[in-house]
């Protein structure tokens, strides 16, 4: 089996909502695209969605947008596609400009909602 190469450990809030916006240039209509949370880390994000994109997005930028599970705050995170895992699956990496305090918040509030390995 091939070793993890991954520098973030990754976890999965199970249940948690996000809806994927896309803003293309004008005249296009802004496309949103709802799934569930996968699994989520401090680089990124994997999605399953309930729809497959339809048309090419692999260079856009994107919004993924969360309810925080807890609290209820709306949160919005920058970032792209990093790769498409099956048609209704995708990795998404986040935008550099993100703070680390800003992701310290969303994965603080997350990782309570994932479930303990010791129980599995």
């Amino acid at each position: 089996m091939e070793a993890d190469k991954r520098s973030h450990i990754r976890f999965n809030p199970e249940g948690l909502a996000a809806h994927i916006i896309i803003d293309p240039p004008p005249p296009a209509d802004e496309i949103v695209i709802d799934g569930l949370v996968v699994d989520m880390s401090y680089s990124g994000i994997k999605i399953k969605l309930k729809q497959p994109f339809g048309q090419e997005i692999d260079e856009a930028e994107l919004r993924i947008s969360i309810i925080l599970p807890e609290s209820g705050v709306p949160v919005s995170i920058h970032g792209r596609i990093k790769h498409f895992h099956k048609k209704n699956e995708c990795g998404l990496q986040y935008a550099e400009h993100h703070t680390e305090e800003e992701l310290d918040n969303l994965m603080f509030e997350c990782v309570k909602y994932a479930p303990d390995p010791a129980d599995e």
